[in-house]
């Protein structure tokens, strides 16, 4: 019985509203269908567009059809492919079965907006009646037929916000414009100015710097106001608890003026809250004063390193009903909104349920992207296709602007007191299994086998080693622009070691869609390739075989017998004939 109570309300107060405009009153058996707009400011001008017809028997409009001069066929067609309202409207046939979805929507100001867009869109080109001027603090638009009506404000004062209101018209309707919901933005402060604003590329244990922006509402017709900041980190994030608030020219002081909720217990699932305490009695004679809000998350061992990159979130709570008198969570929470009961969550306002009205500003996100380099160490002299992986190589990785934090998958770097030795073929064993001595590489050396290892987070230049994997492969991950140098320090033994290889990586002005890495390996391009959550610049390291010098009793060895052989009967030969030629000449 609920149910249907909120239902019907919803249609007759004209709570279809979708921008900032509700209905203070509505009489379903008169014999007109007037719109009156309360509205005192002179120089607006108003149209009305019919969107649905039908047959009203008391305050229900029934056998709902498409308004004439709408294009409804195009209406359902733009809806079901809609991005954000496709779902809704999914199993939407005709113009009863959208009205009747529209009651869903009542709560979803980003929806309704874009409901009344496409709408609009779709009006044709005349409207249905249009208003006079001024009068007496109003404007009336004589509407003549019961429906469903798109209201445009097709002129508005210099300086002012054109709005569009849906309204259900079943008699005489009074309207009166809402002041503007609050708003929330979201931005990262990022050093590169390519970036977006929304989205960054940075290395991991750097710091990432946001900016959240909105304004003091007018709080006029209200005793309390709820305003609360709602923030929701990726695994990859790590908030930095280092918020900063202002107003205008004041800074905010922390405990006083709000509070930074971190524990479970008490974020109702987000990351983190800032509750601003005593909202009204602070500021309610400070309205369009503009709120600034700073604070940073740390890129960690867990972030994305893929093109999915690591998202921040964060949405704004208010009151949006001056009707209602609000309480608070509890009285020791009294800045935070009381939750809805279960039974009836989309009614926290009804008369018979506990809770406070407030409404919920759309998610602002943003994004911080990091990648890998990614080698496989190659087997020059392999005949096999591909070629075969080659063990024993270590490697280290330099840079100048940038640093890495970890190493992905196993490596092994030496340790006091580590559990391994190297052997000579370039794999490790476990001192425990007390390998042959005369396998071990360097018996007074040990490695300890590691993962996600963790180095310097300071800006300074950067020199990081390891040894490839069984496979041939070694990632350094976690990395933000910069120019990095991969050289080749051991080098499998019988192999020739590499040149130098300088790899750059740009950060060519990350957006939300996309981090935009580009990258090049010793001056030539090379492209970045993404696998699951993982983006890496990926290449091979060919090590071909070394000369083989000659060994003892071998065919060099007797080949230089016979060229030593020659040479000395060469020069027996040469003397003979030297002293036989001076016995002619005696």
């Amino acid at each position: 019985m609920k149910t249907n109570k909120k239902a019907l309300a919803i249609l007759t107060a004209g709570l279809l509203a979708v921008t900032p405009m509700a209905a203070t009153g509505l009489t379903a058996f008169a014999a007109d269908y007037d719109i009156t707009v309360n509205n005192e400011t002179d120089g607006y001008t108003y149209n009305a567009y019919k969107i649905f017809a039908g047959t009203l028997s008391g305050s229900v409009l029934s056998n709902v059809t498409w308004a004439t001069g709408f294009n409804g066929t195009q209406m359902l067609a733009n809806l079901k492919s809609d991005s954000l309202l496709g779902t809704d409207f999914a199993s939407a046939t005709d113009a009863a079965s959208v009205a009747a979805k529209l009651p869903d929507l009542s709560g979803n100001s980003e929806k309704l907006a874009q409901f009344a867009k496409l709408a609009y869109a779709n009006k044709g080109t005349t409207a249905s009646v249009a208003s006079g001027a001024l009068s007496e603090g109003k404007y009336t638009i004589p509407a003549t037929e019961a429906g469903y009506y798109l209201i445009e404000e097709a002129s508005v004062p210099a300086g002012a916000i054109t709005s569009r209101y849906l309204l259900k018209v079943a008699g005489p309707t009074d309207v009166t414009p809402k002041r503007p919901s609050p708003s929330l933005t979201k931005v990262i402060s990022s050093p590169n100015p390519k970036d977006s604003g929304k989205a960054n590329d940075v290395c991991i244990g750097d710091s990432v710097s946001y900016t959240l922006t909105s304004a003091v509402p007018d709080m006029t017709g209200y005793s309390k106001y709820f305003f609360v900041i709602n923030d929701d980190f990726d695994a990859g994030l790590t908030f930095n608890n280092d918020v900063a608030v202002t107003i205008g020219e004041t800074t905010l002081t922390a405990g006083t003026h709000y509070v930074v909720q971190t524990d479970a217990a008490d974020t109702d699932g987000h990351s983190f809250q800032i509750v601003f305490k005593d909202f009204y009695d602070n500021w309610k004679t400070h309205s369009g004063d503009t709120i600034t809000v700073t604070y940073s998350a740390t890129l960690n061992e867990n972030a994305n390193r893929g093109t999915t990159g690591n998202i921040n979130t964060a949405n704004l709570t208010y009151s949006n009903n001056p009707n209602v008198t609000s309480e608070g969570e509890s009285p020791s929470n009294p800045d935070e909104p009381k939750p809805p009961t279960p039974d009836n969550p989309d009614t926290p306002e009804d008369e018979s349920e506990p809770g406070d009205s407030v409404g919920t500003t759309p998610d602002q996100q943003t994004k911080t992207y990091t990648a890998n380099i990614k080698l496989t160490k190659i087997d020059g002299a392999s005949t096999s296709t591909p070629k075969a992986a080659l063990t024993g190589a270590k490697f280290q990785i330099s840079g100048v602007t940038n640093k890495v934090v970890l190493i992905n998958g196993e490596a092994f770097e030496e340790a006091a007191s580590g559990a391994y030795y190297r052997l000579k073929n370039g794999t490790f064993a476990l001192v425990s299994s007390s390998p042959d001595a005369a396998d071990i590489d360097d018996s007074s050396k040990k490695y300890d086998k590691v993962t996600n290892v963790t180095s310097t987070t300071t800006k300074t230049n950067i020199c990081k080693e390891a040894y490839v994997k069984a496979d041939g492969t070694l990632e350094f991950g976690g990395l933000g622009a910069g120019t990095y140098t991969i050289t080749e320090i051991v080098t499998p033994d019988g192999y020739n070691t590499i040149e130098p290889i300088t790899i750059v990586i740009n950060g060519d002005g990350a957006t939300f869609a996309a981090p935009n890495w580009s990258a090049t390996k010793d001056g030539a391009a090379i492209a970045l390739t993404s696998s699951g959550t993982t983006a890496s610049v990926d290449f091979e390291v060919v090590n071909n075989v070394g000369t083989t010098l000659p060994s003892t009793g071998g065919i060099g060895t007797k080949l230089f017998y016979i060229i030593g052989g020659m040479l000395v009967a060469g020069s027996v030969i040469l003397l003979v004939t030297k002293k036989r030629m001076n016995l002619k000449e005696d």
